[in-house]
């Protein structure tokens, strides 16, 4: 196994998520995606991408968890928290007292999540997500 900080290439980002049980996504806007993060921690064994995770945001304040996936042949393995450490690790070389980092989790990963310092919102706080609307696309 191999960890790689390299952005790999759309086309195995789709292939594992569907093989993750993340579901498909569209090829050009994946590609554009993976672009655009801040960091990508991809593990390979050999040359097949089997597990993935990246931060995107803005650099300076924002930053945020997403894909955090494995193959689903090897799961429950570990390699979900060895590119939840790397992510931790940029964090804490990255970011400021005052940068808001955060993610959505699905149960039960965060449970993983709770390793590094994600905790759920206080009660005076809420997560929402925004409801697509694509009025503007064609």
């Amino acid at each position: 196994m191999e960890i790689i900080f390299d952005k790999p290439s759309a086309e195995d980002y789709v292939s594992l998520r569907l093989r993750s049980g993340m579901g498909n996504k569209d090829l050009d806007r994946s590609q554009t995606a993976i672009e655009n993060s801040l960091l990508t921690v991809s593990i390979y064994d050999g040359e097949k991408l089997i597990g993935f995770g990246r931060v995107v945001g803005d650099g300076g304040i924002t930053y945020v968890v997403s894909d955090i996936m494995v193959d689903a042949d090897y799961q429950r393995k570990g390699y979900a928290s060895l590119i939840m450490k790397e992510i931790d690790r940029y964090f804490e070389e990255n970011t400021f007292e005052d940068s808001y980092i955060c993610l959505i989790a699905n149960h039960p990963a965060d449970l993983l999540y709770h390793k590094y310092n994600f905790q759920y919102l206080p009660d005076d706080k809420c997560g929402m997500l925004r409801t697509p609307t694509y009025k503007n696309r064609v």
